[in-house]
């Protein structure tokens, strides 16, 4: 009877963890979006001053009102955000492949370390190529639909995350792994239990600079070849060959929200996938 009283009274504790951790969690993304909100608001000031000052030409920089402006008419067209969806499609599924490719390789590799040596150079070679001379041959193999967009933006992704994520995988101590083999573990218990926690602190630290690059790879594809989709490349373009230097920067700014938002969309999942690595560095 005692026994059960003691479960009951420790039941609300244990539901109470839960909803504690997204509310710190939750106060956490607030926190950084107020740094964020504080960061721009100086950055716009620091900006009036400058065009004040320098009295530089506005089809050179514009004032932070015309842009704003250009801002508040852009987020009420259905042609930005139709293109907005065709960038977002060709990021999600770019960083989506390319860190799946990643991951896998990085699994591979990390199971022979002769393996690693011998296919390491030829990773290394094909990250050292500008990826914009890959663009036009992505054009001709893949066409100017989305996909040679999608490839484009995987290569940038690929590379962080493989070699992140052997890191990880490589980062047990011997004394785990004996422990392991002591257990009679099986190779996937070792890899499910000991060597996949490890990567994952080093997985979503790729993930975090890589998220923000499939943005990058994304306008740039766009801008080398939009082809039949319109993204907001698309639109960049648009605007650079009418000389509309407020909707530029307002395509500008728009595109720097969506990486601010990307950020704390991984950084806020990393906050509930690592509990456990918070507690075990404090």
């Amino acid at each position: 009877m005692a026994d059960v009283i003691e479960r009951s009274a420790s039941l609300p504790l244990a539901l109470a963890r839960p909803a504690a951790s997204f509310a710190r969690g939750t106060l956490i993304v607030l926190r950084r979006v107020g740094i964020a909100l504080a960061y721009i608001l100086v950055a716009l000031l620091l900006w009036q001053g400058f065009i004040v000052v320098s009295g530089v030409d506005p089809l050179l920089v514009p004032a932070p009102l015309p842009v704003l402006e250009a801002l508040a008419v852009q987020i009420s067209s259905p042609v930005v955000w139709a293109a907005t969806w065709v960038t977002f499609q060709e990021a999600i599924y770019g960083f989506a492949i390319g860190a799946a490719i990643g991951i896998a390789i990085a699994v591979v590799l990390s199971e022979s370390k002769l393996l690693y040596r011998l296919v390491n150079p030829y990773v290394v070679a094909f990250q050292a190529i500008p990826k914009v001379a890959l663009t036009p041959l992505f054009i001709v193999w893949f066409g100017f639909g989305i996909w040679s967009k999608v490839v484009l933006i995987a290569t940038f992704t690929f590379f962080p995350v493989m070699v992140n994520m052997y890191q990880g995988l490589r980062s047990t101590t011997s004394e785990e792994e004996e422990l392991m083999r002591v257990s009679h573990a099986t190779r996937w218990q070792r890899f499910r239990h000991l060597r996949l926690y490890r990567s994952l602190p080093y997985l979503f630290a790729a993930f975090e600079a890589s998220f923000v690059l499939c943005l990058t790879g994304a306008v740039l594809a766009e801008l080398l070849g939009s082809g039949t989709s319109v993204g907001l490349g698309t639109l960049v373009q648009m605007y650079t060959s009418t000389y509309d230097m407020a909707g530029l920067f307002g395509i500008i700014t728009l595109l720097s929200l969506f990486g601010v938002v990307f950020d704390l969309v991984v950084k806020l999942v990393a906050h509930f996938v690592l509990r456990w690595n918070r507690k075990h560095e404090h």
